[in-house]
Formats: C-alpha cells, sequence, structure tokens
C-alpha cells in the first residue's frame, strides 16, 4: 500500500507515537495527518488523538490524495444511509440495498411527476450516484498508488424490482454481465427469497399455496388472477406460512416459486386477506399508513466468487404495531 509504513514498538496513545515516529515533522503537521483521515491503524482509518496503540499494531500514513478520496467514498455511503437505505451487501459484481417504503425502485412514467417537473428520488439513482462516486475515488486513488485504473463505466444494473410500498432487500448488478448471469439463472442461484407481510383478518389455514395465472390491465397497471391460463397470463405460485395472528390481522411468511409483478399483494387478495394498507387490491385498512409487506430475506450463490450471499433485512419497527390490533 501507498504511504509510510510503521510496526508499533511499544504501547502508546497515538498522537504521542506518531510524534516519537515523526521526529522531523511539526506537530501541527502530525495532527493534521489524524485530522485529515491519513493515518491508519491495522488497516482502519483513525483520528483519535489518544487512539491506544499495542505492540505489534501497524500504522500507515496514507499521502493526502488517497485520504481525500477515501473520505469522499465515506461520504458517499453516509448520503445513501441519510437517504434512509442500508447496503447490506457489496462486491465488485453485485450491491444489495435494503429499500425503505415510498421509494420507487426505478422511475416510472407515473412514479417520475413529469407533468409538474419533479422527477421522484428513486433507489436506482441513489445507488447509481453513489457507484460512481466509489469509481471515480478508486482511480485516482490508484493513480496516485500507480496501479493501473479501471476506467470502465461505473453504474447499475437493476435485476429484479420491489414494489414502491415494498420495503427490503433489493439487488442490483454493478456490471450488465453481472446483470445477465444473474437474471438468466435466477431460479438456479437464488436459494431463498422470503417475504413477510400483515393481512387484513385471520388467516386459518397455518400454511399453504396459491396458484394462479396472471394478467396486467395496461390501462390500470393493475394484475389480474385466473384460475385457468387466458392469453398474455403468466403462471404465478406462491407459498406461505402464518407466522402469527392478533385480533384483526395475520402475520405471514410468503416464498416465492415465481416472481411476477404483485405476485404476493394478489395472492394474498385471492385468499380473501389483502396485505394491510394495499387500496389497490382491496384492504379497507391502513393502519401504518404504508403497504404491510416487506422482503426480509435474500440468499443467492454469487456466480463469480461460488459463495452464498445472505441478506436479512430486519422487519420494520411500524409492524409490531399489528400485534396490538
Amino acid at each position: 500500500m501507498t504511504g509510510q509504513h510503521f510496526t508499533v514498538a511499544h504501547d502508546a496513545p497515538l498522537l504521542e507515537y506518531l510524534f516519537e515516529i515523526l521526529p522531523s515533522q511539526s506537530r501541527t503537521s502530525v495532527k493534521t495527518f489524524l485530522s485529515k483521515g491519513q493515518v491508519t491503524v491495522n488497516g482502519e482509518s483513525r483520528t483519535a488523538f489518544d487512539h491506544p496503540l499495542r505492540k505489534g499494531d501497524r500504522i500507515t500514513i496514507l499521502p493526502k490524495g488517497i485520504s481525500i478520496a477515501r473520505s469522499t467514498r465515506r461520504d458517499a455511503r453516509e448520503e445513501v444511509l441519510k437517504a434512509g437505505v442500508n447496503i447490506l451487501f457489496e462486491d465488485e459484481n453485485y450491491l444489495v440495498a435494503d429499500k425503505p417504503s415510498g421509494m420507487l425502485t426505478v422511475s416510472t412514467a407515473q412514479g417520475s411527476s413529469a407533468k409538474s417537473g419533479h422527477r421522484e428520488k428513486t433507489l436506482y439513482a441513489l445507488l447509481n450516484a453513489y457507484v460512481k462516486v466509489n469509481a471515480r475515488m478508486q482511480r485516482r486513488e490508484d493513480l496516485i498508488s500507480g496501479v493501473q485504473p479501471d476506467r470502465s463505466t461505473a453504474k447499475i444494473w437493476i435485476v429484479h424490482r420491489l414494489d414502491k410500498g415494498t420495503s427490503g432487500a433489493l439487488v442490483f448488478a454493478k456490471n450488465e454481465r453481472a446483470k445477465d448471469i444473474l437474471q438468466s439463472k435466477w431460479k438456479e442461484l437464488v436459494a431463498e427469497r422470503k417475504y413477510v407481510a400483515w393481512l387484513e383478518g385471520t388467516v386459518e389455514k397455518d400454511r399453504g399455496a396459491i396458484q394462479s395465472y396472471l394478467v396486467e390491465n395496461p390501462k390500470s397497471l393493475k394484475m389480474y388472477s385466473f384460475q385457468e391460463e387466458v392469453k398474455d397470463a403468466q403462471l404465478a405460485i406462491t407459498h406461505y406460512k402464518v407466522l402469527s395472528r392478533s385480533r384483526r390481522y395475520s402475520e405471514v411468511e410468503f416464498s416465492l416459486e415465481t416472481g411476477r409483478k404483485n405476485q404476493i399483494r394478489v395472492h394474498a387478495a385471492d385468499l380473501d386477506h389483502p396485505v394491510a394498507g394495499d387500496e389497490k387490491y382491496g384492504a379497507d385498512t391502513d393502519p401504518i399508513h404504508r403497504l404491510a409487506l416487506h422482503a426480509a430475506t435474500l440468499v443467492f450463490r454469487n456466480p463469480f466468487s461460488g459463495k452464498m450471499v445472505r441478506c436479512s433485512s430486519p422487519l420494520p419497527e411500524a409492524f409490531e404495531r399489528f400485534r396490538k390490533l
């Protein structure tokens, strides 16, 4: 790694030890190294003057340009967090984000508010900006370090989507090849995909499956369910298990055998127990002012590393309110 490297010879507070090993630097300059994020201990950036060092720790003092690049990357991630989005997994090929309810996955004709000139913030736009900043800063760091930078276009690719009202784990690809592989081998690579929803009323059977053919109305964009195959219909199969019941609602875990638009919402309505807050598919109540549907678990085999990637999104705190209703 580019920079000055030291192995700690004895226990000491960080600033005190830096004064000791950098006798030619003014005390002000040494403090600046810390405040500018140029000092790492065992690979982690440290800025606290009194950070305790232990014998054998590794100190690196980075060039200013590298510390700025890393700081910029940290700031970019903070912007994502400020928007209410947590990154559950990221490598050079994939990024799994925890989408909040109310945020579009990607802009649509309906969702972009084109008439008013206002474009609604989307998860795609937010993460695309984040990936671009990361790539730009990595190129800067590579140049300073004398490494040939990757100059390929930085962007993300949509692998699958969640409805605007649905929250939870959603995977994007960071290059077109990664997108194509995961999409084309989705059934083979995705080992687990579970959702949790609160449905209106008491679902009597503890577990079961719903199978039907779904067709979208091009004008209303609403999906319709048919027991027999009809023109342009797609087979949809959903498995469900009741997790708990309150007086007026049922907490249900869904797993998808197929991935159709609005599939869980339509099949919940087919059970005569629509998802709470889902007026589009027949819900009468909206106690938490959002669609009570959450993508809780996503597990897939990374086709590049061969390793299983397990992403779990915690249930929204608002869901706890159903237990008292």
